[in-house]
């Protein structure tokens, strides 16, 4: 690797360990990442009950870091409907726009799969043009329904830009999430089953 290239990512599991270096990637987003991600206030610095709730979903969570900075969040959480995950990631400022955030959602949504999960549910303001691409891009099949200034789309249950995937596909790295980290660069498929969180 060439030394002036910024290494990617790490993806690893999250918990509340992770609190502190979560918040001050949160506090440094813009007033708009912020919104498109929680759509509400969350506090400067976030207040604890927020990072409780990213850290410890009743799904998942997932952090991309460099050295010791978080730079990407990512998780799933069951949600109203059957075998229905809510997929969901925010990335650091500088990180934004180079991949990362569709590669922790693959994350996410391989673990999600591994648990059962056989829809998935984004929310996302009818505002975050960006967001809105990549979900129709990556799940052309999810239908969506409009409540005022929010969009909530559903898709079958796969990995982003894969056709249909069968419970019996594992990957050695997705595995390795259970021990250690994996490049965010590396494309992940489902595990037999979910680590449970914090």
């Amino acid at each position: 690797m060439n030394q002036t290239q910024v290494r990617p990512p790490l993806v690893r599991r999250a918990g509340e360990p992770d609190a502190d270096e979560l918040a001050r990637m949160l506090t440094g987003l813009s007033e708009l990442s912020r919104y498109f991600r929680f759509q509400t206030a969350i506090g400067t610095p976030p207040r604890p009950s927020v990072l409780l709730r990213m850290l410890c979903p009743s799904g998942a969570s997932f952090v991309a870091t460099r050295g010791t900075e978080i730079v990407g969040h990512a998780m799933w959480a069951w949600a109203p409907g059957e075998s229905t995950a809510e997929l969901a990631a925010v990335i650091a400022e500088a990180d934004q726009h180079h991949g990362l955030g569709v590669r922790m959602l693959a994350v996410a949504a391989a673990d999600a799969i591994a648990a059962g999960a056989t829809r998935f549910l984004f929310v996302v303001s009818a505002a975050n043009e960006r967001t809105i691409r990549m979900v129709r891009r990556r799940w052309p099949d999810a239908t969506v329904e409009r409540d005022g200034a929010v969009l909530s789309f559903v898709a079958p249950a796969r990995l982003p830009d894969q056709p249909e995937e069968r419970a019996a596909v594992v990957d050695e790295q997705v595995r390795g999430l259970e021990r250690s980290e994996v490049p965010a660069t590396v494309e992940l498929r489902p595990m037999h089953a979910a680590v449970p969180a914090c």
